[in-house]
């Protein structure tokens, strides 16, 4: 009896350290669910841009040179100022173009004294050709040269307005209010009219920043916004800059100009953009980074850099697929936006993509998913 029952005894012991043990594997062999974050993935319209270096011009640019010959008397600027239309700029020695002048205006009045005695000639020979006084070849000469010295005395004016363009010429005003840069002449200087230059004159406001596009792009752009089509997209038309520091230009500008033909050397073509520039912060010469609209996409899917892994050249995300289990999936990335990849192929709307406890996520591991939306994830992104 004692032995059957410390067999008993023992044969339950081992039947019960056998079912603990059994357990204690069966608890081993179950992973804990990973806990996550994931976003749905939404599909919707979608801007895409495309940056490029641009350099900023005048509106309008111009050197300026004289108009007539002389020595320069006086600079009336200050070298890179702000000078507005019709300010005088320079001041040539105009002492010869008055005397010009007044010799015209005396040979004026000489002039007009021939053309009233001509005139008066004329008024005498009349009567006295009536009553067969005077021969008609008389008469006639008399109204030629009456003729001849009206045509004296407008010569002679003429002479005269052209004396004073002289003397109005000798000082030279800004054609436009703009942007002066540095004399090339100083007083004293012997001016060529037509061929020295005598400073650089530039309208900033607007600006015009010049930059090129590939020949995919500008086929686009004409497509949107061409000479042939009957309401352009002022959408595609509107651009951006961004200034040297990384500062975004408050006044967006607006493309006016499209080269015609290709430029060989670069096999691009130039477009151009014009800024409103009130406070003077784009000066012809600076660089800049111009941001057009490249492509509109209807149904774009976007989703965060943070969630998209790389592996031997290819790209995957972890979705949350059938019972909340990691499946890895891969993804074919299109161009990036900030913080965000588009998604050309891989994802559809509603697919979970998860963004956070992306390492904890193996691939067939159970997960414990807490969905966020994208403007929480960005709330988490900035705090």
């Amino acid at each position: 009896m004692r032995s059957r029952y410390g067999w008993l005894v023992l044969t339950a012991c081992v039947t019960a350290s056998g079912l603990a043990a059994c357990g204690k594997k069966s608890a081993q062999g179950e992973m804990p669910a990973a806990e996550v974050k994931a976003i749905a993935v939404q599909s919707g319209p979608t801007e895409l841009y495309a940056d490029r270096i641009g350099e900023v011009r005048g509106s309008q640019e111009v050197d300026l040179r004289a108009r007539v010959n002389g020595v320069l008397m006086k600079k009336l600027f200050v070298d890179g100022a702000l000078v507005k239309e019709n300010q005088p700029l320079f001041s040539i020695d105009a002492r010869e173009y008055r005397a010009q002048v007044a010799n015209a205006q005396a040979q004026l009045a000489a002039a007009e004294a021939n053309l009233a005695r001509a005139e008066q000639d004329v008024n005498r020979y009349a009567p006295l050709l009536a009553e067969n006084a005077i021969s008609r070849q008389v008469y006639d000469s008399a109204v030629a040269a009456a003729k001849q010295a009206r045509a004296q005395v407008n010569a002679t004016r003429a002479s005269i307005e052209e004396a004073e363009l002289g003397v109005d010429f000798a000082t030279i005003r800004a054609p436009f209010t703009g942007r002066i840069g540095d004399a090339k002449v100083f007083e004293g200087a012997l001016i060529s009219a037509g061929v020295t230059q005598l400073v650089s004159l530039y309208r900033d406001d607007p600006a015009w920043v010049y930059f090129n596009v590939s020949e995919t792009e500008v086929l686009e752009y004409r497509k949107r916004f061409g000479p042939a089509r009957p309401a352009p997209d002022s959408a595609f038309r509107e651009v951006q800059l961004h200034l040297s520091d990384g500062t975004l230009y408050p006044n967006p500008g607006q493309i006016n100009f499209i080269a015609n033909a290709l430029d060989p050397t670069t096999g691009t073509f130039a477009l151009r953009a014009e800024f409103p520039n009130p406070d003077h912060v784009l000066i012809p010469g600076l660089f800049a980074r111009i941001r057009v609209r490249a492509e509109q996409r209807a149904n774009a899917i976007l989703i965060p850099d943070r969630s998209v892994q790389q592996q031997l050249g290819r790209y995957f995300v972890i979705v949350v697929g059938e019972g909340d289990k990691a499946e890895m999936r891969p993804v074919q990335l299109g161009p990036r936006l900030g913080t965000q990849w588009i998604v050309d192929q891989g994802l559809k709307p509603g697919d979970r993509v998860v963004v956070e406890g992306v390492q904890k996520a193996r691939p067939g591991s159970p997960l414990k998913v807490t969905l966020i939306t994208a403007d929480q994830l960005n709330e988490q992104s900035s705090g």
